[in-house]
């Protein structure tokens, strides 16, 4: 992927780019994407009780969190590449740092959690509010978006800031974002069909009850990584138990296709 495919595509973006916003006053997830990476640090100036912050970028990038309401952020998680960084000021590789005792996670490539035929189908970047142009390799903003609220279940959009260049300078909660695609249609971590796991946290067999009677339905966990783990085939009922007891400790996705709609849900193996 080369960036001079995207110039003619961020001419035109830039013609309707969008004021900066804030999705859900009450919301706990600020989300930053782009493509070009840089030093990325965020200014937590909005007392935002359980704050969880999600980045997305194709090339290296060095995120830092600092502010007076930085002890708020309870967890950072980077999805993307990290792709050599020499373009915004040195070689620049993916970390995270200033995060206290929050939770960190850096997923190179994981799975998008939805489908969009304009976007990849794995989170790799982002630089546009679109949803519904080509997005040139990168993903459509609601993939983003949807990945991190179902990582972080029970959350809200907060605000979402998108840009393609390199982040300079500080980026400050009470500046908002660019994007709000999903901010009045999406509700974390629920499928349309309500789906539930439990336990979870699980350490041994994860249930999962479906809304309806399934037929030949397809069951398929992932790591947080996208690594697909574990896969089960011809599933019928209203619940299938799914033995967990081999994988690792950590987070996982899982994926469920009943022929009609494929939905994902977050869990934890202890």
């Amino acid at each position: 992927m080369k960036k001079k495919y995207f110039i003619l595509i961020l001419f035109f973006y830039s013609l309707f780019a969008v004021a900066q916003t804030v999705c859900n006053p009450s919301g706990n997830l600020m989300v930053f994407t782009n493509y070009s990476g840089g030093n990325l640090n965020i200014d937590v100036d909005v007392n935002i009780p359980d704050l969880k912050i999600g980045v997305v970028s194709y090339e290296g990038t060095a995120i830092t969190i600092s502010g007076t309401f930085a002890g708020n952020v309870t967890s950072v998680a980077y999805a993307g590449f990290n792709n050599t960084n020499l373009s915004c000021g040195g070689s620049i590789s993916t970390s995270i740092s200033g995060a206290g005792s929050a939770t960190t996670n850096i997923a190179f490539a994981p799975t998008a959690t939805l489908s969009n035929s304009f976007g990849y189908g794995s989170i790799i970047c982002g630089y546009s509010c679109s949803t519904t142009t080509n997005q040139g390799g990168c993903n459509t903003v609601d993939q983003i978006e949807n990945y991190f609220l179902n990582y972080f279940p029970g959350c809200q959009l907060y605000a979402n800031k998108v840009q393609y260049d390199c982040w300079t300078g500080n980026q400050s909660l009470s500046a908002g974002g660019t994007c709000c695609a999903l901010a009045t249609r999406l509700t974390s971590g629920v499928s349309q069909k309500k789906l539930s796991i439990f336990p979870n946290p699980a350490a041994a067999n994860l249930t999962i009850a479906f809304n309806t009677f399934v037929s030949n339905g397809t069951v398929r966990v992932f790591s947080a990584a996208g690594e697909l783990v574990k896969q089960e085939s011809n599933i019928s009922g209203t619940d299938h138990s799914v033995n967990v007891s081999g994988l690792s400790a950590g987070i996982y996705f899982i994926e469920t296709n009943d022929g009609e709609e494929i939905s994902h849900l977050r869990f934890i193996k202890n």
